[in-house]
């Protein structure tokens, strides 16, 4: 009887964590493992980002992932897959708790990436050209000195 009461109480524990776990969600140092690139207090991994830029350049397909974090830690998703003609982009704040009613994930098809320095020494990389949204900003990088 004690087995059985331990079993029974294994199984609902586990299934109690995999229920309150966020589907799709992972943290920045899985992130990076992943070989996102990740921004937060500071880009990481932002050669893949260059990489991503070069190919762009090229007409050569690359596919990449940028990962942002909310201040409470929650993760927005960028995907980008560049075909050689194209980028298909998709936006994922589904793992957001507090994106309020904008809150899932938005497809897009768009032309480009475009540099923009802005007044407050960073660099912005922007999705640009897309058949709904105009622009949408990727990342901020700090200017190189």
């Amino acid at each position: 009887m004690k087995r059985f009461l331990f079993i029974v109480i294994i199984f609902l524990v586990a299934i109690s964590i995999i229920g309150c776990s966020k589907s799709g969600a992972y943290g920045s140092e899985e992130a990076i493992k992943r070989g996102d690139v990740v921004y937060q207090n500071e880009v990481v991994n932002l050669e893949r980002f260059e990489q991503f830029l070069i190919n762009l350049f090229n007409k050569k397909a690359d596919t990449i992932r940028i990962t942002g974090y909310t201040h409470e830690g929650d993760p927005i998703f960028q995907d980008l897959q560049f075909d050689g003609e194209v980028i298909h982009y998709t936006y994922d704040n589904s793992n957001d708790e507090y994106a309020g009613k904008d809150k899932g994930k938005e497809t897009d098809v768009c032309k480009e990436v475009i540099e923009k320095e802005n007044t407050q020494d960073e660099t912005e990389y922007l999705i640009s050209g897309c058949s709904k949204n105009p622009e949408r900003i990727l990342i901020r990088v700090e200017k190189k000195h």
